[in-house]
């Protein structure tokens, strides 16, 4: 429960020396009443003077509690050790100032030491130095000061982990600059690159490079589906897969990811299919994987007719299907088909304006009747209409301004897959 004793002397008329790491990093965060129980301990540890944890209490006003938790804290901080002592009572422990110097840095013998020379004395100043240096360097790239238990966090690292100056700051410097300041974050990504074996800052450099490209890639996918919303772990193995498995080169990716264009659910299991067959062609034929197969304007051609008259034959068979389950709506039908060819002689005989009116408002009125049945019947409205792939061209690549569609893309990578199903 005591302090170091020795031999009693007059101590206020000594100085008591204060490490300028504890001023600078430890006191400035901590509270003052604790800061004062480690500063009076200090003094009488340092020169060996009688104190007891109850007597400094007294001397300083606070509660025995207050006291109790303040070395607490030092020693949750790892500036001082509680040393468990058989005495029992509120104090079962005695205190152990620890040298914050030696803490930080390791055990560096002083220039003036007896047993060194004057060369090591200068070594322990540029370790000293360089920590300092990285310490700082961290400190602007996190836009705050360190705080001490976080130096000494980083200080292990370098210390009992292996990092190198070099992969600590460029971990830093990595993961601040896309807005992860947390130190768990940055410890995960610092801990991954060391486990790689990555030290050199050229090394470190030529690995984030890569690494960027990768990200790019992530987002310009999640971005062609639509998503906007960072990549999930799954998501990130998958895309890797196409690399990395597949040998698929971003480019290739990309022309997968139009493919979903015509697609109801657009989504990465899609495009990975796609990719998927794209291989096995690949692997089939003997060709490079990114290597692409010419399609040309007549096979686009003919896909787009293969396209027309597949929406046409649903269509068709969504109408029947309609005709079966209410018979009424085919009689509608017919009589719109009536009405139309009627109204289409009528306008190139003389029809009279109040004719062409009536015939056009009984067309509405079976108009409006035929979409009450459908709904009556559990139908949608556009049930029977024609779905093509591309509402602005009606599947055929030519939009109403006569120029070739924006959906000609998607469609040119579709039909890479569709001529080679048709051989």
């Amino acid at each position: 429960m005591n302090f170091n004793k020795g031999k009693v002397r007059d101590i206020y008329l000594l100085t008591t020396d204060v490490e300028n790491m504890f001023i600078n990093e430890y006191m400035p965060g901590a509270p003052g009443d604790y800061v004062k129980v480690y500063l009076y301990g200090l003094l009488y540890a340092q020169h060996e003077g009688e104190m007891t944890h109850e007597a400094l209490a007294r001397h300083l006003r606070l509660s025995a509690e207050t006291v109790e938790e303040a070395w607490n804290y030092w020693a949750q901080m790892g500036v001082v050790k509680k040393i468990p002592c058989p005495e029992g009572g509120l104090f079962s422990f005695d205190v152990e100032f620890v040298s914050i110097r030696e803490k930080m840095y390791g055990n560096v013998p002083k220039e003036e030491s007896e047993d060194t020379g004057p060369d090591m004395g200068k070594a322990a100043v540029l370790v000293d130095k360089s920590m300092k240096e990285l310490y700082g360097e961290i400190e602007e790239f996190l836009g705050r000061l360190l705080a001490p238990e976080e130096n000494q966090e980083i200080s292990g690292w370098i210390k009992n982990d292996g990092m190198s100056h070099d992969l600590v700051r460029e971990a830093f410097r990595y993961c601040c600059g896309r807005g992860q300041s947390s130190l768990r974050y940055i410890a995960k990504v610092a801990f991954s690159w060391n486990e790689k074996g990555l030290r050199q800052k050229d090394e470190i450099l030529e690995y984030i490079e890569n690494l960027d490209e990768r990200y790019d890639l992530y987002k310009s996918v999640l971005g062609s589906l639509g998503l906007k919303r960072n990549v999930t772990k799954a998501e990130k193995e998958m895309i890797d897969s196409w690399v990395d498995g597949m040998g698929f080169s971003k480019e290739r990716i990309m022309a997968a990811c139009d493919t979903t264009l015509s697609a109801a659910n657009p989504n990465l299991r899609y495009v990975n299919k796609v990719l998927e067959n794209w291989r096995n062609e690949a692997a089939e034929q003997g060709r490079d994987v990114n290597q692409k197969v010419t399609v040309t304007q007549a096979v686009l051609n003919k896909y787009y007719e293969f396209l027309r008259e597949e929406a046409e034959a649903a269509a068709e068979a969504r109408l029947k299907e309609v005709y079966e389950a209410v018979p009424q709506i085919a009689e509608i039908d017919q009589r719109l088909k009536d009405l139309g060819s009627q109204l289409s002689r009528g306008l190139l005989s003389g029809m009279t304006r109040a004719q062409i009116e009536e015939t056009r408002t009984k067309i509405r009125q079976d108009e409006e009747e035929r979409a009450v049945l459908l709904t009556e019947n559990n139908f949608s409205v556009e049930y029977t209409d024609i779905k093509y792939s591309c509402d602005k061209c009606g599947d055929t690549g030519i939009d109403e301004n006569g120029q070739r569609c924006s959906c000609t893309k998607a469609r040119t990578g579709e039909a890479e897959i569709w001529q080679k199903t048709r051989k």
